[in-house]
């Protein structure tokens, strides 16, 4: 079977091979692609060697080529009969673009793969600490990223776009682009526990179970949790109850709720049994639900990071997923973090911040509005 590491490499070969043949032609390539876009790391030289060389209004051959390589790096690293590969890869029209665009591609799956890394490693400091504005700050710089890739793609692509990366501050642009702040996030994610879902099961029954006895937070909590985004469907289900009984303004003692619950339950097909529910509520009559609301998106901002990294990862790794369907993904992730976020404090020992913004610049806000199915780059 054909592998995708063997396509790239041989994309990479003839990218490189056409740029030697075809020369006149580099400027559009340039304009797209990246040098970690090649996976081969003797590529990536041969790419900055002819990039230098095309901004000092050289141009290089294969012979010019294997010269500059000679000086910039020592014989071994240089590998100059690896030359010969590149001009053996070039197909009868030696035009470099529709590869380079495959070359682009593959660079751009890769990039998007590693701003999910940064998102989940964000999400881990954001519950660790109960916190968020370093994890809105690396929202950004996800979501930046993300933009880049995005334009990036539409312009190896033919697609006309409006080109928001030029409004990006310039430390945001570097940031999204900066393997090392990656690395960094992976050597954090090795050293944190996984997401733990049966605890963030019953952490929402702790939730709202005191809602029940809290009814004036009710309303704050569903400004930001849905009950169909809880993970316990049992006890969702009495959170249902619970917000249809505040929506309309009614009292909230056992038996109101007791029926609330058996008519939501007709629904959902699913509930706690009496007797554990009323001895959850009498449990958390006097937890803080504030507090439980922290615990609670902390669970979700970790759960929501580390499934939604694991589906990036997937569809870039899968030829079949669509660049911009891996872009719509990126952005509903960002979206749902963002509201999540709005139920932690920015900082330890500050209110939370309603109807909070991660975006501030309407190039990468994510609630900006995207008219449907794009053509051109996802803009967050």
């Amino acid at each position: 079977m054909i592998r995708t590491d063997d396509v790239a490499h041989l994309a990479e070969q003839a990218t490189l091979g056409g740029l030697l043949l075809e020369p006149a032609h580099f400027p559009d390539v340039n304009a797209w692609v990246r040098g970690p876009d090649f996976a081969d790391p003797w590529h990536r030289q041969v790419w900055v060697t002819l990039r230098e060389a095309h901004t000092h209004g050289v141009v290089l051959g294969p012979i010019e080529l294997a010269d500059h390589m000679l000086r910039r790096y020592e014989p071994r690293l240089a590998d100059i009969p690896r030359i010969h590969d590149l001009l053996q890869a070039v197909p009868k029209d030696p035009d470099p673009r529709p590869h380079a665009r495959t070359v682009a591609e593959f660079g751009i799956r890769r990039e998007i793969a590693g701003q999910g890394v940064l998102i989940e490693a964000a999400a881990v400091g954001a519950a660790t600490h109960l916190e968020a504005r370093p994890l809105r700050a690396l929202l950004r710089i996800a979501g930046a990223g993300f933009l880049i890739a995005g334009e990036r793609w539409a312009d190896a692509n033919g697609h006309p776009n409006a080109h928001l990366t030029d409004h990006l501050p310039t430390q945001l642009k570097a940031g999204a682009c900066d393997l090392e702040l990656r690395r960094a996030a992976d050597k954090s994610l090795a050293h944190a526990p996984a997401p733990d879902t049966e605890g963030a099961r019953a952490n929402e029954a702790r939730l709202v179970a005191c809602l029940a006895s809290h009814p004036t937070a009710i309303a704050p909590t569903l400004g930001w949790l849905r009950p169909g985004q809880l993970t316990n469907r049992a006890w969702a289900t009495v959170y249902t109850a619970l917000g249809e009984i505040a929506g309309r303004g009614g009292a909230i003692d056992d038996v109101s709720l007791a029926t609330s619950v058996l008519l939501v339950a007709a629904r959902t097909h699913t509930a706690p049994s009496l007797d554990a529910m009323r001895t959850a509520i009498e449990a958390e009559v006097c937890s803080v639900p504030g507090h439980l609301r922290q615990v609670v998106a902390a669970d979700h901002l970790r759960l929501l990071a580390h499934n939604g990294a694991q589906v990036l990862r997937t569809g870039a790794a899968n030829p079949a997923t669509h660049v911009l369907e891996l872009l719509d993904t990126a952005t509903a992730l960002i979206q749902s973090m963002s509201q999540t976020a709005t139920a932690l404090p920015d900082q330890i020992g500050q209110p939370p911040r309603s109807n909070l913004s991660i975006m501030r610049n309407p190039a990468i806000d994510p609630s900006t509005p995207q008219g449907g199915r794009r053509d051109g780059p996802v803009a967050e």
